[in-house]
C-alpha cells in the first residue's frame, strides 16, 4: 500500500499559489526571445542577402579572390610559354619565345598568352610582328597548362614590288612580306612589278593591286603561247587604280595593256604585228607598242619622240 504525505502536497499548493510565483508564471509566459537587429545600410544588406554577413564568410570570399587574382596577374602557371609546331617550316624555339612575349601585352590587366585568353588569332598577330612569313594559323590547339600546338602556312613569294628606289616581296594575297634590300633579277625568280607613282610601302602592308595581279597572272599563262617572237621582264602601271599595264619584253621594248579588254585579243594583235608589220631586225629599236585601243595598234621607236600626240609615230591598223 502507497502511502501519501498529505502535508508536503499542502506545501507545495500553498507555494504555487504565493504572489512571487505567479508573477514569474506570468512572466514566463508572455517571454519573446530578441532576435538580433537587421543591418539598415545598403552594404550590410546587400552582403546579407549574398550570404556573406558573417565575418569569415566575407574572409573566405577575399581569399578567393585573392587567389584568382594571383595566378591572373603575377603567376605563369597559366600562361603559355612552349610551343610545338605540327605544320610549317618554322623553329619551335622562335616561336615560343614570341609567345612567351606576349605576357608584356595584357588584356585587362591579365597577359595575353594566358591560357584562357589566347587564341588562333591573337597567336597569328603575334607571330606576324616577328615573323611576316606566316600567313596563317591552320590549326590550333591547347596540349598542357604552360602549351600549344600550331599548325603555321608561310606566304609564297610571288612577286617583287618596287616602288621608287625599294624593293618589297609580295604574296599571293598582295602583302608586303620583306624588304629586299639589294634586289639581283638573277637571286628573285619572281616577277617583277612595278608602282610608277612610287607610292611608300611598308612591310605588312596590302599593296591593294588584286585586280593587277590578276591580269598580270593571265599574261603569264597566256604569252607563251600567244608571243614567240619575245619573252616578257617586268610590269608596271602609273597606279594600283589605273587601267594599264606596262610589259617590259625581253628585247627592251614595251607594252601598253588595257585591263579592261581581252589580254587574249591583245596579245594576238602584238603577234600580229610583230610578225606581219614589224620587221624582226628593227625590234631592238623599238621603243613600245600600244595595243589599248580596239581596232588600232601604235608603235614607236627610240629615235623617235614617242609622245602620244606626236605626228610622226607610226600608226597600224589591225584588220
Amino acid at each position: 500500500m502507497k502511502r501519501f504525505d498529505v502535508s508536503a502536497g499542502a506545501e507545495r499548493r500553498r507555494r504555487f499559489r504565493r504572489p512571487e510565483f505567479q508573477q514569474k508564471l506570468r512572466a514566463a509566459r508572455s517571454f519573446e526571445r530578441k532576435t538580433p537587429p537587421r543591418p539598415t545600410g545598403f552594404w550590410q544588406g546587400l552582403l546579407r542577402s549574398i550570404g556573406l554577413h558573417t565575418p569569415w564568410r566575407q574572409l573566405s570570399v577575399l581569399l578567393g579572390f585573392g587567389i584568382i587574382a594571383y595566378f591572373s596577374f603575377f603567376s605563369s602557371v597559366f600562361l603559355i610559354s612552349k610551343v610545338e609546331v605540327g605544320e610549317g617550316g618554322f623553329s619551335a624555339e622562335q616561336l615560343s619565345e614570341i609567345v612567351a612575349g606576349m605576357r608584356d601585352r595584357r588584356v585587362y590587366l591579365v597577359p595575353s598568352n594566358h591560357l584562357l585568353l589566347i587564341n588562333r588569332d591573337s597567336v597569328l598577330r603575334a607571330l606576324q610582328t616577328e615573323i611576316p612569313q606566316i600567313r596563317s594559323v591552320t590549326s590550333f590547339s591547347r596540349t598542357g597548362l604552360g602549351s600549344i600546338r600550331l599548325g603555321l602556312e608561310e606566304r609564297e613569294s610571288k612577286y617583287v614590288w618596287q616602288s621608287g628606289e625599294d624593293y618589297f616581296l609580295l604574296d599571293q594575297d598582295g602583302v608586303v612580306f620583306q624588304r629586299v634590300l639589294n634586289y639581283d633579277p638573277p637571286v628573285y625568280p619572281e616577277l617583277l612589278l612595278v608602282d610608277r607613282s612610287a607610292q611608300p610601302v611598308v612591310v605588312g602592308d596590302n599593296v591593294d593591286a588584286g585586280r593587277l595581279m590578276e591580269l598580270v597572272t593571265e599574261l603569264v599563262a597566256l604569252w607563251p603561247d600567244v608571243v614567240a617572237q619575245t619573252s616578257y621582264q617586268s610590269f608596271s602601271f602609273p597606279g594600283v587604280a589605273s587601267l594599264d599595264i606596262f610589259v617590259r619584253t625581253g628585247i627592251g621594248f614595251q607594252v601598253y595593256i588595257d585591263v579592261e579588254r581581252s589580254v587574249t585579243a591583245q596579245l594576238r594583235s602584238l603577234n600580229l604585228l610583230l610578225t606581219r608589220e614589224i620587221k624582226p631586225e628593227t625590234y631592238a629599236g623599238l621603243s613600245y607598242i600600244d595595243l589599248r585601243l580596239p581596232d588600232v595598234a601604235y608603235y614607236c621607236y627610240k629615235d623617235a619622240p614617242c609622245a602620244p600626240e606626236n605626228a610622226t609615230s607610226t600608226q597600224a591598223i589591225i584588220p
